[in-house]
């Protein structure tokens, strides 16, 4: 019988100073009801193509703590598609409950009139006023106080088919998980007031308590496109140039990579950046 080669599968990538910890599972958490590690999803769709990840940091991997960040990908009826990230804060004990709540609670709320877009500037407020509801039912059934299950959330709807010539994208958020659109190489946030002040500051908004700071934009996402939708393990190491450069090498040139190989390239360590880290990229093609 011949002998099966097994190929050597590299290490996540290290982009400038290698980082103390090392790159590795570590134990299992302890915490009521604790996601898996890592997560991974996706879908080749008409006109689409979406890679989504989340993975637990190497911090919360060292102290065997949950993975607080949660996604979520769902198709909305024939003609749209949801997307959801979400970052527990790190400072409350069942944020991992509130963030994964939020992601269903965004599918699971999403009104029909949303579909179209915002028929009125009150509508994304309304729609996060639900969310917060259902997280607030959610912890009380679980015994968990409110404010403990606190956590970001960022929504998208996108339109599966072209209409009249374009694909819209409506994008609503509470807190600093963020958007960003990548094209010829450029990023660009889809919140243009996103700076390092701004994110800084924007982290003390959070669901259930912050429903009301619900910010909504719509972007156009045309063939040759991509926009990524993110919590702040990865948006803060972007705010180094070496990593928005390789991002932008990996998701903008060619094909946009297999699941497995979209895990790796969101797998990158870099120094000091030790925080969970969820993204979901949607290409137009």
């Amino acid at each position: 019988m011949d002998k099966v080669m097994t190929p050597h599968f590299p290490e996540p990538l290290i982009i400038g100073k290698p980082p103390r910890l090392r790159s590795a599972p570590g134990p299992l958490p302890t915490a009521e009801q604790a996601g898996p590690d890592t997560e991974i999803d996706g879908a080749d769709l008409e006109g689409l193509i979406i890679r989504g990840a989340s993975v637990r940091g190497d911090y919360h991997r060292y102290d065997g703590l949950p993975r607080q960040d949660a996604m979520l990908i769902r198709k909305l009826g024939e003609s749209h598609v949801l997307l959801a990230v979400a970052d527990g804060l790190g400072s409350r004990d069942m944020s991992h409950l509130g963030a994964a709540q939020a992601c269903r609670a965004a599918f699971e709320e999403c009104p029909a009139s949303l579909l179209d877009g915002y028929e009125t500037r009150s509508d994304p407020v309304v729609y996060f006023a639900d969310i917060a509801e259902s997280m607030m039912d959610f912890a009380r059934d679980k015994g968990v106080a409110v404010a403990q299950t606190a956590t970001t959330l960022t929504v998208a709807v996108i339109d599966v088919q072209v209409q009249q010539g374009v694909r819209l994208c409506h994008i609503m958020r509470v807190g600093d998980s963020t958007a960003m659109q990548l094209h010829g190489g450029e990023w660009t946030s889809c919140f243009p007031q996103d700076d390092d002040q701004t994110l800084a500051s924007s982290a003390t908004y959070a669901l259930p308590g912050d429903a009301a700071r619900v910010e909504a934009t719509t972007w156009v996402l045309p063939p040759g496109v991509m926009l990524l939708f993110c919590t702040d393990g990865l948006a803060k190491p972007m705010a180094g140039r070496a990593v928005r450069e390789q991002l932008a090498t990996w998701w903008q040139e060619g094909t946009p990579p297999s699941l497995p190989e979209f895990l790796w390239q969101l797998s990158f360590r870099v120094k000091t950046h030790d925080d969970d880290r969820t993204a979901i990229c949607v290409w137009g093609v």
